[in-house]
């Protein structure tokens, strides 16, 4: 629970014993702003809502009394007055370099010098943030650095510390699945295990940069990551193998040519791309996805420690050998060939019981209802965890449900990128792969960016902001968004969604459009919370006066 006084904004005194007190800054997309600001004329005297706005040089308007009053005060660069703001250095410019060490240079620098970039809302000053939080639509994303240790959220901050303990043990990122197994196997003092069994989704990229989910659950998933083994099969050469093979690692310009990735055969590696039911492969237990790393009689060894031969070379080989009339051997990896593995929506409280956070410190949501009070409509009754090794990212997309979305920073950086609502039409058209052909678009931070990737994370209508450990991101998810974990680790955050009556129009809109109700007899759907769903939660509160 809430331990300590929400902080105010930083303070800073000018002339005849007067102060100012930052409490936010409003972005524009075209480089113009202003800071919400509190002014005291002097002690004991009550503090005046005011704007500052830069003029140029160091010289800054602040305008008062309802803009009657405007005067001229000589603060610094904008760089020196967001510094002031902060209360605390901006965040060293290598720290986002390597969290993004392929992302274009203005990005860097923005997310650098600002913590975001676009259009955007930052808080400074804990209660102006809950005030914006609950009263605003959040036409673009609201950033609170810092928001944990200012709210006084110490339970949050012990979770972090926590998880970075964890991952400091754990190599960085590369044992993210052994990490959630661990998670999945830890039981209390009394050997009861914890309720986490392996909710939530587990998500990996292919080789051929498709993201997919992988296993049913978590626990599921993790055991496809990890296998059981290798396994060997021989096939007659009389006999059809009933497989198809594809690279396991396309060449780089057929990993940008997404149009005619799947149709191409150049790479490394070698991967089942098809499995004919009733054939050889199909009785033996091959399944789409294996990895192929060794022929025998004679032994070629097809991939080993990283490196694998070029796709055409084994091609040729296998076809020599079967040409010869000859028995052919192959191995195969029963190990999932994804890769940037991502844990999204596990339970958070639970998962993070199973990790080792005490139990005292793992309620998220009812921390903000005790700050949020009645404000809220409605909250989503489980926070959801995500971890996700570095480079792993969600795709471009809106979701199903629209509502205000609280992220909570816990581990490593991650950056999340949000549409205008009044672009989200033209932009998830073109990249969340529901009217293309193309698949939803991601943007990764650890590899160079495709032409189309780098569009979207450049277009004028998408606003980016920062999250590291110990900051809040709010944004609206029925607006177009994405998400990408820094290059350099491990990334964690909590997130649960909330109701308030500044949003509830846009879910009134959500809910009377085609796709706002759960298509009818469609299993699929069962587990989605609609926006029809949501409303009809949020119009019973209402009635009920609750």
């Amino acid at each position: 629970m809430v331990e300590t006084p929400l902080a105010a904004g930083p303070t800073l005194p000018f002339g005849n014993g007067r102060m100012l007190q930052f409490l936010g800054l409003e972005q524009q997309a075209d480089g113009g702003g202003s800071y919400e600001v509190s002014v005291r004329p002097a002690t004991e005297t009550p503090w005046q809502k005011a704007v500052l706005t830069y003029q140029s040089g160091s010289a800054w308007a602040l305008r008062t009394d309802a803009g009657a009053h405007l005067e001229t005060l000589e603060l610094g660069s904008p760089d020196d007055v967001f510094t002031l703001a902060m209360g605390q250095p901006t965040l060293p410019t290598q720290a986002v370099a390597r969290a993004t060490p392929h992302w274009p240079a203005a990005v860097q620098d923005s997310l650098a010098r600002r913590r975001a970039s676009g259009a955007y809302t930052i808080a400074f000053d804990a209660k102006w943030f809950l005030a914006r939080l609950t009263g605003s639509a959040i036409d673009q994303p609201l950033l609170f650095p810092h928001a944990v240790s200012k709210l006084g959220l110490r339970g949050l901050a012990v979770v972090s510390e926590v998880l970075a303990t964890i991952a400091g043990t754990t190599a960085k990122d590369k044992n993210l699945i052994a990490l959630l197994q661990r998670g999945l196997q830890t039981a209390d003092a009394t050997g009861t295990p914890y309720a986490w069994t392996g909710d939530g989704r587990l998500i990996g990229e292919s080789t051929w940069g498709d993201l997919s989910q992988v296993g049913t659950d978590i626990a599921d998933g993790c055991q496809a990551a990890v296998g059981t083994g290798q396994f060997t099969v021989t096939f007659d050469p009389d006999e059809p193998m009933g497989l198809g093979f594809a690279p396991e690692v396309p060449s780089a310009d057929v990993a940008n040519d997404r149009q005619s990735a799947h149709d191409a055969s150049v790479g490394t590696g070698i991967e089942v791309g098809m499995v004919e039911q009733g054939e050889a492969a199909a009785a033996a237990g091959v399944e789409v996805g294996m990895v192929a790393t060794q022929l025998s009689s004679p032994e070629l060894v097809l991939h080993s420690a990283g490196v694998a031969l070029p796709f055409e070379g084994i091609l040729g080989a296998i076809d020599a050998r079967r040409n010869a009339d000859e028995w052919l051997t192959m191995t195969f990896t029963t190990a999932s060939p994804h890769r940037h593995w991502y844990a999204v929506e596990m339970p958070a409280a639970a998962t993070l019981q199973g990790l080792g956070v005490p139990a005292k410190d793992t309620a998220v949501g009812a921390d903000f209802d005790s700050l949020c009070g009645p404000t809220l409509l409605w909250r989503e009754p489980i926070p959801r965890l995500f971890l996700g090794e570095s480079g792993s990212v969600t795709c471009a997309h809106v979701d199903i449900c629209p509502q205000v979305q609280v992220a909570y920073g816990l581990l490593g950086s991650k950056v999340l990128g949000v549409a205008s609502h009044s672009a989200t039409p033209r932009l998830r058209a073109r990249y969340s792969g529901e009217d293309d052909e193309e698949p939803a678009t991601y943007i990764p931070t650890d590899r160079p960016l495709s032409v189309r990737q780098a569009h979207l994370l450049q277009d004028i209508d998408v606003s980016l902001v920062l999250l590291r450990p110990g900051d809040i991101a709010v944004i609206h998810s029925g607006a177009l968004h994405f998400a990408s974990n820094g290059a350099d680790e491990l990334g964690g955050s909590v997130y649960h969604g909330v109701m308030t009556q500044a949003a509830l129009p846009r879910l009134r809109t959500a809910a009377a459009e085609p796709g706002g109700s759960s298509p009818d007899g469609d299993d699929a759907f069962a587990d989605h919370l609609f926006a029809s769903d949501l409303l009809r939660l949020v119009e019973k509160r209402l009635r009920h006066g609750a």
